[in-house]
């Protein structure tokens, strides 16, 4: 039979849950090595769409610098690629809002929910997976 040789690459890995039948439940990640960093973006752009490299990289240090001060103050910043929000989390279980005070709530990181351009986007044109 024919090796598939189009699609996305894939691994599938044992997780750390088990399922029914006591055997470890797997899980699909892309394959390692096929990674792409701004530095390739940015000699992409240069080459095929007449982008300088210093105007690429002024554009994402600029967009960095506004986003995060923007999250800093507590806003849901929204980009082309998707909206950022802050995501803070609550220590303790409470039950009524009066008890909380500024020490009971910790920051967790940034949410991030892409655009739907950009998720239908990455899924056009894929020819399934390998």
């Amino acid at each position: 039979m024919p090796r598939k040789t189009n699609g996305i690459e894939i691994e599938i890995h044992p997780g750390p849950r088990k399922g029914e039948d006591g055997k470890p439940l797997l899980y699909v990640r892309p394959a390692k090595g096929h990674k792409k960093t701004v530095a390739d973006m940015e000699l992409f752009c240069a080459k095929y769409r007449g982008l300088s490299r210093s105007e690429f990289i002024r554009v994402f240090e600029l967009a960095l610098e506004v986003t995060t001060m923007w999250l800093k103050d507590g806003y849901r910043v929204e980009t082309p690629f998707g909206s950022f929000a802050p995501k803070l989390k609550l220590m303790g279980e409470h039950t009524d809002p009066k008890t909380i005070r500024g020490k009971d709530v910790r920051y967790a990181g940034v949410d991030f929910k892409p655009c739907r351009r950009l998720v239908k986007e990455a899924g056009n044109g894929r020819e399934g997976f390998r």
